[in-house]
């Protein structure tokens, strides 16, 4: 008799494909909501202004820049090597490194996707500058 065919293999076999669903579901579930997100931030950066602090060499700052774009979102890129008004307003934030957000007046260190869709959701339209 194969091992299989027995009360326990079957048993071990049901096991692993519950897994198996439990587990897909789940990055299913996750998919959705990374995607409910991106549509959420996408709708809102159209009347609220997204600048990205970078420099040339940052690898957080291309993976974010990739992001946006890939997800179609409306941002402006501040590069506060090759631009001196962008390296005064870093500057005067005294972060200690790029990426840095600004949307609205709200600023963040870091490219972090859920604190943009709740920066975009916190800013009204008399805030916006």
């Amino acid at each position: 008799m194969r091992p299989a065919h027995t009360p326990w293999g079957r048993s071990l076999w049901s096991l692993a494909l519950l897994l198996a669903v439990v587990s897909g579901g789940f990055q299913a579930y996750h998919w959705w909501q990374r995607e409910q997100l991106s549509a959420s931030i996408q709708t809102r950066a159209q009347s609220v202004p997204i600048t990205l602090y970078t420099t040339s060499t940052c690898p957080y700052c291309a993976q974010a820049k990739v992001w946006l774009d890939g997800h179609q979102v409306r941002w402006t890129e501040c590069n506060i090597e090759l631009d001196q008004a962008c390296q005064a307003a870093f500057n005067r934030q005294g972060a200690p490194g790029v990426p840095l957000m600004r949307v609205g007046d709200q600023w963040h260190l870091g490219f972090d996707v859920a604190w943009l869709d709740q920066a975009l959701q916190s800013v009204t339209p008399d805030r916006v500058r």
